[in-house]
């Protein structure tokens, strides 16, 4: 089914390699310089036209088939690693220590290195311009994402008018692929309080304002702002006072995330969080302050290309592979291209109990079944040489 998009054993093996080489040696959120040397050296060599330094050490890479004006979408990948010590045993292992590709960004880069070779090698099978972004810093904010559309990324000629990505997933079977039209992935914000009270001496409680009591009372309200129709999440992973068992703080710190489906009320809640926790200090005598940190919007899967793009990849690899999968409250940079240009994101299937792929994303023992590069590297070329806008 797949016919000539069908991953080739020889370029199958070059892609594991890429991926085995950049897993062993990650790099953190902006601190990408060698793995973007490492895709750019990839690009040119499959012939494409490439610049550097974009947003950060962002790649981005030209590619012209037949008629190269007549269309141009685009396809994007993450780059960077996690501050995590990887516990795998196994040749590729990082040696970067403290650091991990502990969510797939290395499968992903290969995956995109994969689909420019391959499309490289078929430019009189296709029209257009295909726009190949390598991006750096998805795991951490400020994004990747937004410094590479400030740059220009989307808005320089050639002009995309849609774009691509995927994700992998080791709780998706190996060979199938998770879509989701709409709102796919939440959009995440940090939220920081801090309570400032009066401290001093535990045990003259009557002169003083102790910030713990008061950081209860706003927790203890702000359990009821998520009271919504649809899915949205407030919690708080953090609160802090250094104090002791006859020592009362001045103040309190709470740290938390929002994580909403619908960007209008996610800037309700965030006003309603702000109004809650100035209503509960000020009756108790306290103060305090909130500092709301924008993180990622919401990612739109635009309807009419997520049809159009299950449509056409099933064509490719077959229909029974393509599955539904529900909006997840994690967040994810592309979000900030489908606010730009229509954008279709999907999942994609590393888990395999018998090959012990189906760890979770942002642990030490993740890993990927590589064989689910037969069907994500065929399944983003399809689409990026057919999908119609």
């Amino acid at each position: 089914m797949l016919g000539s998009f069908a991953l080739p054993t020889a370029l199958f093996e070059q892609i594991v390699s890429w991926r085995r080489h950049l897993h062993a040696h990650p790099e953190l959120s902006g601190e990408e310089k060698e793995t973007a040397k490492f895709v750019a050296d990839k690009l040119k060599s499959f012939g494409l036209e490439v610049q550097t330094g974009v947003g950060g050490y962002g790649v981005v890479g030209l590619l012209s088939g037949l008629e190269p004006k007549s269309r141009c979408v685009a396809l994007r990948a993450d780059m960077d690693a996690l501050p995590i010590e990887e516990k795998n045993i196994c040749e590729y292992a990082s040696t970067n220590r403290g650091v991990m590709h502990a969510c797939g960004h290395d499968f992903h880069t290969a995956n995109l290195l994969g689909v420019a070779s391959l499309l490289s090698q078929k430019k009189t099978e296709w029209k257009g311009t295909i726009k190949f972004i390598f991006q750096p810093s998805e795991e951490r904010v400020p994004s990747g994402a937004k410094a590479m559309i400030d740059e220009g990324v989307l808005s320089i000629p050639p002009l995309p008018s849609a774009i691509a990505g995927l994700h992998v997933s080791p709780e998706i079977e190996t060979g199938k692929i998770g879509s989701c039209p709409g709102a796919f992935m939440a959009s995440s914000d940090e939220i920081y309080i801090t309570i400032i009270g009066k401290g001093g001496h535990a045990a003259m409680a009557e002169k003083l304002v102790n910030p713990l009591f008061v950081a209860a009372d706003v927790l203890a309200s702000l359990k009821n702002v998520t009271d919504f129709s649809v899915p949205i999440v407030l919690n708080f992973g953090k609160i802090e006072g250094k104090g002791a068992t006859n020592i009362v703080p001045d103040k309190v710190e709470i740290a938390g995330t929002l994580r909403c489906f619908k960007e209008t009320l996610r800037f309700e809640v965030q006003k309603k969080i702000c109004s809650v926790v100035e209503n509960v200090t000020s009756s108790n005598g306290a103060q305090a302050l909130v500092d709301i940190k924008q993180g990622y919007p919401v990612l739109i899967n635009d309807e009419i290309l997520t049809h159009k793009s299950i449509q056409l990849i099933s064509k490719f690899i077959g229909g029974d592979r393509i599955i539904k999968v529900p909006p997840r409250m994690g967040s994810e940079d592309f979000a900030y291209y489908s606010h730009h240009i229509p954008a279709f994101f999907m999942r994609i299937g590393t888990g395999n109990n018998h090959k012990k792929t189906n760890y979770a994303l942002h642990t030490p023992t993740f890993d990927v079944d590589e064989d689910a590069f037969y069907i994500s590297v065929p399944a983003l070329a399809c689409w990026a040489a057919f999908i119609e806008i």
